[in-house]
């Protein structure tokens, strides 16, 4: 009986529970080392799929989209080439040409979304606040590289040294330096003007206090509904050595004659009525007259009753 045992242990080995355990472990072992090899096989299947399609779809356009319709078309032009200048030609870093056509490359988006917030030359990045994704789009015969931001609206026009600078809700300056020639297509913003002012790099803050003031009395008259017949705010008497009498501010209007506002909002004390009720005024003019002015050559809301100028006497002929 001895010897049939030894036989049994000798021609059957995985009988031994040691044994069997060892087996099992080897058929996991080797069942994993199969499934790596087969996911990282198919991995290099897919990066291959990706190549071609990436060599079927070339890289030909770097757009900018959900902007806003007052964004001028040759703004998100300038800022797209930018994009292109910074990526596919830039000089410094000539491996970015070949990262922005690699479809597996996420880095390369990460570095674009850094240029647009921070880095673009001449200030054109003042523009964006934020963006809000980079990512590769493709489309049957290209690929397309997707930049959604967010965008800084011009809130005003500052008038400064015969030229004009925009400027947002923020105080901060915008790209771009205008002329009087410019004015007719910028005439939707009102302007800050008679305040001498430093003008800052394009995406720094102005830090004059009359720019502050200006963009605090927008702010007030931008949501009226005869906003749209303001020119611009004049600042000039504010920081003047004039006469006590003399309105600190006077809005100008597109018609050429003037509105005799007075004390910054909050300042009036008992000078003259508060701010409120300077909107009130000429709410009432504008819906009585359609304009703010009344037809006339001023108009002084300082006080609790709107003041204008009387009318000039009629003219005569000679007597026969």
């Amino acid at each position: 009986m001895a010897k049939t045992r030894f036989r049994s242990f000798y021609h059957r080995p995985w009988d031994i529970p040691f044994v069997r355990r060892m087996l099992m472990l080897c058929v996991v072992l080797l069942t994993v080392a199969l499934l790596v090899e087969g996911f990282s096989r198919l991995n290099v299947y897919g990066q291959l799929l990706m190549a071609q399609r990436a060599q079927k779809s070339p890289l030909k356009r770097i757009v900018l989209v959900a902007a806003p319709p007052w964004l001028a078309t040759p703004i998100l032009n300038s800022l797209a080439a930018q994009a292109v200048q910074y990526t596919i030609f830039n000089k410094q870093h000539p491996k970015y040409a070949a990262e922005i056509r690699n479809p597996l490359d996420g880095r390369i988006l990460q570095i674009l979304a850094q240029h647009f917030t921070h880095d673009q030359a001449q200030g054109f990045n003042a523009w964006i606040k934020r963006v809000s994704y980079v990512r590769r789009v493709w489309l049957p015969h290209e690929q397309i590289i997707e930049i959604a931001c967010q965008y800084r609206r011009p809130a005003g026009l500052v008038s400064a040294h015969g030229e004009y600078y925009l400027i947002s809700p923020h105080a901060i300056r915008l790209p771009g330096v205008y002329t009087i020639l410019d004015l007719p297509v910028l005439n939707w913003l009102m302007r800050i003007s008679g305040v001498k002012v430093s003008i800052p790099a394009p995406g720094k803050p102005f830090s004059s206090p009359g720019i502050a003031l200006g963009l605090k009395m927008i702010a007030l008259l931008s949501g009226q509904p005869y906003a749209g017949q303001i020119q611009s705010i004049d600042l000039a008497n504010m920081y003047a050595d004039v006469p006590p009498t003399t309105p600190k501010i006077i809005l100008k209007t597109r018609f050429g004659t003037s509105i005799y506002w007075g004390l910054p909002p909050g300042q009036e004390g008992f000078y003259e009525v508060p701010a409120a009720r300077k909107l009130q005024l000429l709410d009432e003019v504008y819906q009585q007259y359609h304009r703010i002015d009344a037809g006339r050559a001023y108009l002084d809301v300082r006080s609790d009753e709107v003041l204008v100028p009387r009318p000039p006497p009629p003219t005569t002929g000679p007597s026969p």
